[in-house]
């Protein structure tokens, strides 16, 4: 629908001869208005070039101030599926026995995260110009929480969830801390592994242990309680006795839940000991970490030209709103205008006050340059 059709759907009783002078009148509009934003970026063109330049200015002035940032790079391999002993475990898994993925490098993200991995990294010494310092110093401060949170921002952990591989970076000021505190990182994952871990997997199988002497004892004594109610029942294979029947079936029931117990146990005991004993690295790092020598911020050029044309068009913008309320207070929306006026005043008095004294002062620096 072409925008004829469209005036002559809103406005039926035009004839064609008024849809077409309509029409022109439109596009007359349409031109008059680029027209006049032409012409208002001529005008004030000082005004927003030079708020333009002027935040350009300042926005490079504060970036030179920045420091530059340097980040250190590590990958870390998947883990947990590749061995011998993970074989195992998944062959147990097939059978229904246990899920043992313990050692699955998935929790890795989650570790590196965590609270107690970075208050171990922060309680550290790392080099920073040619002396060492702590991470308390570096944030300067010595808030809990903003440590933490201070910690987070340099720190970054992404998974890539086909292959499984883990990248991890840190970024500061200096290229060599950078490095330090990474692998400050990969030293605390290792050591969570080794002692938190293994240990969890010792202590597993010390209980398992505790429970299979327990129940070995139930079983050897339903065993011996068997024997003894046989022994004193001689014809027990033949009797037809109810009460001999359903004290050899109690027995035997008791005795053939214990063997389950016993086996199951056994199993689960065998593999937690395979797992305690597991003597291959849980954390297969790729990429150490790198010291770099290219800056990964600030990106100066860039935010300096982004700056400058968010100014640019702020400034724009700006003297395109002033001009159409400068027109609305003097074309045939004026009355509007006054009560608009009127209704600010009355909402907003200090602003008010603001703007009229800005006016007055105005006024009386045209005065004295006239």
């Amino acid at each position: 629908m072409s925008k004829g059709d469209d005036l002559k759907d809103n406005m039926p009783w035009l004839d064609d001869s008024e849809e077409q002078a309509e029409n022109s009148r439109g596009r007359e509009f349409l031109r008059i208005n680029l027209f006049e934003l032409a012409v208002l970026f001529l005008k004030n063109k000082k005004w927003i070039v030079g708020t333009a330049v002027a935040v350009m200015i300042l926005a490079g002035i504060i970036l030179f101030l920045t420091p530059n940032k340097y980040s250190s790079h590590a990958r870390i391999l998947p883990s947990g599926k590749g061995d011998r002993l993970s074989a195992l475990q998944e062959l147990a898994q097939m059978n229904g026995l246990t899920n043992m993925d313990e050692n699955s490098s998935e929790l890795f993200p989650v570790i590196l995260r965590s609270r107690h991995i970075r208050n171990a990294v922060l309680d550290k010494e790392y080099p920073l110009n040619d002396k060492n310092i702590n991470l308390r110093d570096y944030f300067d401060t010595r808030d809990p929480d903003r440590l933490l949170a201070s910690l987070a921002k340099i720190t970054s952990v992404s998974m890539d969830k086909k292959s499984g591989v883990i990248d991890v970076s840190v970024e500061t000021t200096s290229s060599r801390l950078s490095q330090a505190v990474l692998q400050a990182y990969i030293t605390e994952l290792e050591n969570y592994n080794i002692h938190k871990r293994r240990s969890q997997a010792k202590q597993a199988s010390k209980y398992l242990e505790k429970q299979l002497v327990e129940i070995e004892k139930e079983l050897k004594e339903a065993e011996d309680k068997l024997e003894k109610f046989q022994n004193s029942n001689r014809g027990w294979a033949a009797s037809s006795n109810p009460e001999i029947l359903k004290m050899l079936a109690r027995f035997q029931r008791d005795i053939e839940i214990k063997t389950k117990t016993y086996l199951t146990l056994r199993q689960e005991y065998e593999l937690a000991k395979l797992n305690a004993q597991k003597d291959i690295p849980v954390v297969r790092v790729l990429d150490q970490p790198s010291l770099p020598t290219v800056k990964s911020g600030p990106r100066r050029l860039s935010a300096i030209i982004l700056a400058g044309f968010a100014a640019f068009m702020t400034a724009y913008i700006v003297v395109i709103v002033l001009n159409a309320l400068k027109r609305a207070g003097s074309g045939p929306d004026r009355e509007s205008f006054k009560e608009l006026r009127e209704d600010f005043k009355k909402e907003f008095p200090r602003v008010n006050q603001i703007i009229e004294k800005t006016r007055e002062k105005s006024k009386s620096r045209r005065k004295v340059e006239a």
